[in-house]
């Protein structure tokens, strides 16, 4: 079983989870939102853990590399736990998605495409093609 578990400093994984939900119809989402209630941040890592099994694929998609909520995640790293720093909608929804178990390739090659697109709009190129009007 796959299990998804965003997490952030703030409320930007509740906003990323419900986004999912929207555009993706992705439920079942576990979010932390740190620091913003009074139970610690290591504590909420570790409860969620403890429900998971062994076996399970977990997907952990974290705000910002080094960052503290990052680094409460990394001691559960292994073959089926994946955590992914930098997330946003695009990498977030291909994960998410993903049919088959993930692997680092299938993961690495999200973060590729998640990044070109990616763009400054003042300074992009954009084709429009005439009939699409």
């Amino acid at each position: 079983m796959r299990h998804i578990i965003i997490a952030s400093h703030h409320r930007f994984a509740a906003g990323l989870a419900d986004t999912m939900d929207y555009i993706g119809n992705i439920k079942g989402i576990d979010v932390i939102c740190a620091y913003v209630g009074e139970t610690p941040l290591d504590r909420q890592v570790a409860e969620l853990f403890a429900g998971y099994d062994s076996e399970d694929e977990v997907l952990v998609l974290t705000d910002i590399l080094q960052g503290s909520v990052n680094q409460a995640f990394a001691p559960y790293m292994g073959e089926r736990v994946f955590l992914v720093a930098g997330a946003n909608v695009a990498l977030a929804l291909e994960l998410a998605l993903a049919e088959e178990p993930l692997t680092v390739k299938d993961i690495e090659n999200a973060i590729g495409t998640a990044r070109q697109s990616m763009r400054l709009m003042n300074t992009a190129r954009v084709d429009i093609d005439e009939e699409d009007e």
